[in-house]
């Protein structure tokens, strides 16, 4: 009787003690796999920082990538003189052209010196040249300026009328036409655009 008591008894001491141990190794598996959830949660949430830091990353270059090719575009458009004797007779050829192009006569061309006060680093060629033309072309000579490739500006225009017939009209029924306008004296001053160089 008391050998089966006692069997009962170490059974029963057994049984709690498994018990105990079960509970402690599943509280220990439990926390285990709340610090595994938690770690996990972590990198994911680093990882998701990282990817969008790569992202912001890609879209920084693609954006600087954009302001580059505007800038060279910009650049594209300045005197491209190494010196600003060169750049001023860069500006006097297409000045030149423009006015022929138009029908216009170049009766004077005088350099004038650049503000070198400013603190900007692109200087401006300013070109001050006399022409004789008539308003149509005239109209048409200031229209192909706006429209040029290089960045000009017309700082300066005073137009003076004078009756007379056009030596420099194209010919045929439209010289015969501009042969009856008045002829104008317009006095300009280009400005044409170079990066800031030595003199």
């Amino acid at each position: 009787m008391q050998l089966r008591k006692r069997r009962k008894i170490i059974a029963a001491g057994l049984a709690l003690l498994a018990l105990v141990a079960l509970i402690y190794l599943y509280d220990l598996l439990s926390q285990s796999t709340r610090q595994f959830n938690e770690a996990l949660y972590l990198k994911q949430v680093r990882l998701a920082k990282n990817r969008q830091k790569v992202l912001e990353k890609k879209a920084v270059r693609r954006e600087l990538l954009n302001l580059q090719t505007a800038f060279r575009r910009a650049e594209a458009a300045l005197l491209t003189g190494k010196t600003q004797s060169l750049a001023a007779a860069e500006l006097q050829e297409i000045i030149s052209r423009i006015t022929k192009t138009a029908g216009g006569q170049i009766m004077t061309v005088r350099i004038l010196q650049p503000d070198r006060s400013d603190k900007d680093m692109y200087l401006a060629i300013p070109l001050e040249v006399t022409i004789n033309s008539t308003m149509r072309q005239l109209t048409e000579l200031l229209n192909e300026l706006d429209r040029s490739a290089k960045l000009l500006r017309i700082t300066k225009l005073g137009i003076r009328s004078r009756t007379g017939s056009s030596r420099f009209a194209s010919r045929g029924k439209r010289a015969a036409r501009e042969n009856s306008e008045n002829i104008v004296t317009t006095t300009l001053t280009v400005e044409g655009f170079a990066k800031k160089m030595e003199t």
